[in-house]
């Protein structure tokens, strides 16, 4: 006999956690590879769903991913996935080729022949998406490839960083990836990625990753300063 409590398992809990855990990861890695788009609105009862989920879990998964900024609230007290400006735009850029850059670096060092034979099947993958102008599965490879390469890192730290500043971004693919021509040559970057990696080059996937990540974020500053002067423009019908 013991003299103390007995201390009994939380298996009720463990589980709640569990699904809690999955959900909030389900969302957020939906943002990240693009599933959702900058200023689109969100119900819980939707997620919960779409999910086949009751709603207090995904509830309690919007909280975590409001505290790390991936949502706004609207004059209506909705929720909706944050907006893109170009100003924010230019700072995730600077910080994702800083860090991303680093990543490659390192993961040429770390890299084995499992990592590059995973890593290459992604990129073909992707390239089939390119061709067929496959979208939504172009956005998804296009995250698991990067976030492939930058796991043979083993920095944690430095990839909690850069998959925060996926949650912003990664809404905003989507709105640049319809170009075909956009998803054409950032298959060129991705192809040059590969390639230095097997080369062992680390200043050349470093430069790669930088030419990938600036493509995108030009393609996209484009399309904010143009939506913004069309909303200045017909603001200025209005009034007139």
């Amino acid at each position: 006999m013991t003299d103390g409590p007995l201390l009994l398992p939380t298996l009720r809990q463990v589980s709640r956690d569990t699904l809690q855990d999955q959900v909030y990861r389900q969302i957020r890695e939906a943002l990240m590879s693009g599933r959702f788009q900058p200023g689109q609105k969100l119900t819980i009862r939707g997620l919960a769903e779409a999910l086949g989920s009751s709603p207090m879990p995904v509830r309690e998964a919007l909280q975590r991913l409001s505290a790390e900024n991936a949502f706004e609230v609207t004059e209506t007290s909705r929720l909706r996935v944050r907006l893109m400006t170009v100003e924010r735009l230019r700072e995730i850029r600077d910080a994702r080729v800083a860090l991303e850059g680093l990543l490659a670096e390192k993961a040429v060092l770390l890299l084995q022949k499992a990592d590059l034979d995973e890593i290459t099947d992604l990129c073909q993958q992707m390239q089939h998406a390119a061709d067929e102008v496959d979208v939504s599965r172009y956005l998804w490879t296009n995250f698991a490839f990067h976030r492939r390469i930058y796991a043979v890192a083993q920095a944690e730290l430095t990839m909690a960083a850069v998959e925060n500043f996926w949650l912003h971004m990664g809404p905003c693919f989507a709105l640049v990836a319809p170009d075909k021509a956009h998803l054409q040559r950032s298959m060129e970057a991705h192809t040059r990625i590969v390639e230095a990696l097997a080369a062992r080059d680390g200043a050349g996937a470093r430069a790669a990753v930088t030419d990938d990540i600036m493509q995108a974020a030009d393609s996209l500053a484009r399309l904010l300063v143009k939506s913004d002067r069309s909303r200045s423009s017909a603001s200025g019908g209005k009034r007139a």
